[in-house]
């Protein structure tokens, strides 16, 4: 009796585990934020951030997302004519680790990816066309997620953005954000 017993709790262990994982698996986002850019020489701006993406909760506490981010950054000197302005988008592909399954779930969040950079400054000699560069790119930083119902959540976050711009292209190596964002996401 207690050989059959003992068989039905492993057979039906796994049917209960996975019943009680009622937390969505999937998620789509979108963020707005603020943040400021960097070069080698010092601060290239600030501006506008957005960003959306796809996530998928894998295995227990652990995920992975897909996210795309835009800065359109500018720094003006009036009293010079010198105006740093450019346009940087991150495409990554990031893991997060959520520390909680409630409904509000802090996270840390790391990934590698590619940076586009299209830089527009002037001033600084002659008149150019724009110019632009890409190269590799990584991120790290930390937010929660706010469940408000069990598909929608909100998610501050900060995070820095590194790239390493392979060409010269006006700003130099390497190209970092540091962003503040607000994101809303469904999840289903």
């Amino acid at each position: 009796m207690f050989k059959k017993l003992l068989v039905a709790v492993f057979l039906l262990m796994p049917a209960t585990a996975l019943a009680q994982d009622d937390h969505p698996k999937y998620e789509v986002f979108g963020s707005a934020g603020y943040g400021a850019t960097y070069d080698d020489e010092g601060g290239t701006g600030r501006g506008l951030d957005l960003g959306a993406g796809f996530g998928v909760r894998a295995i227990g506490k652990l995920g992975f997302e897909g996210s795309v981010n835009r800065i359109s950054h500018l720094r003006d000197f009036a009293f010079s004519g010198v105006r740093f302005e450019g346009t940087g988008v991150f495409a990554c592909a990031n893991a997060l680790y959520h520390f909680s399954d409630s409904k509000a779930q802090p996270y840390v969040i790391g990934g590698i990816g590619l940076l586009h950079h299209e830089d527009r400054s002037s001033g600084l000699g002659p008149a150019r066309p724009p110019l632009s560069a890409s190269g590799f790119a990584y991120n790290f930083g930390a937010g929660v997620k706010v469940f408000v119902s069990k598909h929608v959540s909100v998610r501050p976050d900060f995070r820095v953005f590194i790239g390493d711009l392979r060409q010269s292209a006006g700003t130099e190596p390497p190209f970092s954000l540091l962003r503040g964002s607000v994101g809303i996401g469904y999840h289903w």
